[in-house]
């Protein structure tokens, strides 16, 4: 699997980052922890990542090398206005350019990727990489985990949790936006989600209180809609009733 993710921004530093800063960086990233329901195996994962990326870039004959490959795909994004992050991170993007600096991963690490995803706010890449995972026969890569030496089961639910936590963090930067229709699609899209899956009710909650919150926004959003728009405006008077 191809993750656009590179080792400089799994780490949060720029590509002029001293051995120091790396190393300090590197022990920051692994002590930070996601939310408290993810699997030990999907903790682990995400530490594997952080891993690789610190032992390639402290390495000077293989920085050098990453560095070379790195900075070669890069500069073939800046015609495109794609680069110019002070912290040298790559670009945000919700889809996979195939010049976009990238990591090659097993399909069984993608949870890790998932997590840091979520970590550097890519919420809409989190969900476009989960739906697949979440498609496929379980069953399947749970067996080719168990059957892999010295792996550590992920569960389905660890990539349920990824994209809910996405849809909720989605949501709320909608609402911040004033997108507040998005939002709640957002929300509402990872309540959907929680309830097929039958887990995380606290987290399904959260996602109720903030529609809650958002209803009054949304129902102002839709009564301002020009009058030809009447099925949306429909649905703000609908929403107003049912306060």
């Amino acid at each position: 699997m191809l993750i656009p993710l590179d080792y400089y921004r799994i780490l949060g530093v720029p590509i002029q980052a001293t051995a120091e800063r790396l190393q300090e960086a590197h022990r920051d990233r692994v002590r930070q922890m996601p939310r408290r329901e993810y699997s030990e195996g999907a903790i682990e994962k995400r530490k594997q990542l952080i891993d690789e990326a610190f032992e390639v870039l402290r390495d000077p004959q293989e920085r050098t090398r990453y560095d070379a490959n790195f900075l070669a795909k890069t500069y073939e994004l800046e015609p495109l206005g794609a680069i110019g992050r002070e912290n040298g991170a790559t670009p945000r993007s919700p889809t996979s350019n195939p010049q976009t600096p990238s990591i090659e991963i097993d399909d069984d690490r993608a949870i890790g990727a998932l997590l840091l995803l979520q970590e550097l706010g890519e919420y809409e890449l989190v969900l476009k990489l989960a739906r697949p995972l979440l498609a496929g026969p379980s069953t399947d890569r749970e067996a080719d985990a168990e059957n892999r030496p010295g792996s550590v089961e992920v569960d389905r639910s660890d990539i349920v949790l990824a994209a809910a936590s996405a849809y909720l963090e989605l949501g709320r930067e909608q609402w911040q936006q004033n997108q507040y229709e998005k939002a709640a699609s957002s929300l509402e899209a990872g309540q959907a989600l929680l309830l097929r899956e039958s887990l995380f009710p606290n987290l399904r909650g959260d996602m109720q209180a903030d529609l809650n919150k958002l209803r009054p926004y949304r129902i102002l959003e839709l009564l301002a809609l020009p009058e030809e728009q009447s099925v949306n405006r429909q649905r703000g008077l609908q929403l107003l009733r049912d306060m």
